[in-house]
């Protein structure tokens, strides 16, 4: 597989973040994560429209979706609150979101099959927060050992969609790295860069800044404002490109990561995108 990093040799490559701005556009406002066929229609209508590169997939927003529909196991994650993985551990050996997360991996592969599928997903640390604040609890209860707990339970997690047809698995981190912790949780997060391995699947993080990674360390690819290291580059392009900016230089050996504003007018987002790729 890999063939984020395949293709990317080919052409120059577009991603776009865009599931918030298509579901007001395309799903009136609520994008249907837990309707495996409706979700499909909707996310080949927004690939038509928008013609990304890549076909993302971001499961947390599924997991989260299914979270609000069952309340008993909202209960259960709170029952698992006082270990600061606990309450991520609990969502994720869920048997019904499980099944979903796969059949729904599945059938967009089925339906997409030419476009490089991406699993989006929090890093085990974000993950694992979210989940104890849904728990009732608190992110700051998310130490070392709970992250390093996360990322096991995380990458037991992706071994669902070992045969789904996956391309590329991206962490999103909310939070900038700072010097002193980029060795660590480039350590911690490796149960998860394993898996990814283990299938031939490109892994990747993204960062809201860039992070100074080791010589011959850290993922296959990045996302940032800047490059990262020596791996893959995704450039964000910036937020005010939305609103006119000139578009960026094109950056030999990188592609373009683009956030559509969920309130962006339709007619600018086709301008823009021309422009993106007509540099």
């Amino acid at each position: 597989m890999a063939r984020l990093t395949d293709m990317a040799g080919q052409k120059r490559l577009l991603w776009l973040d865009h599931t918030d701005y298509s579901a007001r556009l395309l799903a009136q406002g609520q994008a249907p994560w837990l309707d495996t066929a409706a979700c499909v229609a909707w996310l080949r209508q927004a690939q038509g429209l928008l013609r990304p590169d890549v076909l993302a997939l971001p499961l947390a927003a599924a997991a989260a979706a299914w979270l609000d529909r069952h309340a008993e196991l909202q209960a259960a994650m709170a029952g698992k609150a006082k270990r600061g993985h606990g309450p991520l551990k609990e969502l994720l050996a869920a048997e019904g979101l499980r099944a979903h997360a796969a059949d729904l991996v599945t059938a967009l592969r089925a339906a997409m099959p030419g476009a490089v599928l991406a699993l989006v997903l929090p890093s085990p640390r974000d993950w694992a927060g979210q989940a104890m604040q849904r728990a009732g609890g608190s992110a700051d209860a998310v130490d070392e050992d709970a992250v390093d707990a996360a990322a096991a339970t995380v990458a037991e997690f992706l071994r669902l969609f070992a045969q789904a047809g996956v391309d590329a698995v991206l962490l999103r981190e909310s939070r900038p790295w700072a010097t002193d912790e980029v060795e660590l949780l480039l350590e911690l997060y490796q149960p998860v860069a394993n898996v990814a391995r283990h299938y031939g699947w490109d892994w990747g993080v993204q960062w809201p800044e860039a992070v100074a990674l080791p010589a011959g360390q850290g993922p296959g690819f990045t996302i940032a404002p800047a490059r990262c290291g020596a791996a893959l580059a995704g450039l964000a392009v910036p937020a005010g490109f939305w609103q006119g900016e000139a578009p960026p230089a094109p950056v030999a050996g990188s592609f373009e990561h683009a956030h559509i504003p969920a309130d962006a007018h339709p007619e600018t987002v086709l301008a823009r995108l021309a422009q993106l790729r007509e540099r």
